[in-house]
């Protein structure tokens, strides 16, 4: 009568710390998937600050309140919606839609931009005019390049 039974062989202690380890492929997309969600979330809060002086820019030029916001709403986050539209469309829709896409986002951003110096001016006085003007200027940028960021990392994590 033969035994059934097979001896396994013992586990190599030090193997069996590195077998636990996720595969490096697994921790590179957790650490970008990270990254991503920190771009996203800087992002956010430069769009807050945004939208909030955009739509005191807006209120400068005479319109009421929900109007700024409407619109500060609609320039900002469209210029986001448009970058997200090109990071996910499929290559036979940018074919269709690109170009437009592509000027839409350069126009709102450059009304971001205009509005936001408009709001940082307005509190500024003498030579802080012009460093108020460069701030005012930069957060569409920062806005765009974050958010892009953010959404190329998530998608290809």
């Amino acid at each position: 009568m033969t035994p059934n039974v097979v001896s396994l062989p013992k586990p190599n202690k030090k193997a069996g710390r590195s077998a636990r380890k996720a595969p490096r492929s697994v921790r590179m997309s957790k650490q970008q998937a990270t990254g991503a969600v920190a771009n996203g979330s800087i992002a956010g809060v430069l769009i807050a600050l945004s939208l909030s002086h955009l739509a005191h820019g807006i209120e400068l030029a005479g319109s009421p309140a929900w109007e700024a916001w409407a619109m500060a709403i609609g320039i900002d986050l469209g210029f986001v919606g448009l970058e997200l539209t090109k990071i996910t469309a499929n290559e036979r829709t940018m074919k269709a839609i690109g170009t437009i896409t592509n000027w839409a986002i350069v126009l709102t951003m450059m009304g971001s931009a205009t509005l936001n110096a408009f709001a940082f001016v307005s509190n500024a006085s003498g030579w802080m005019m012009y460093p108020a003007a460069v701030l005012g200027l930069a957060i569409p940028a920062l806005i765009y390049v974050m958010a892009k960021n953010a959404t190329t990392m998530w998608i290809n994590r």
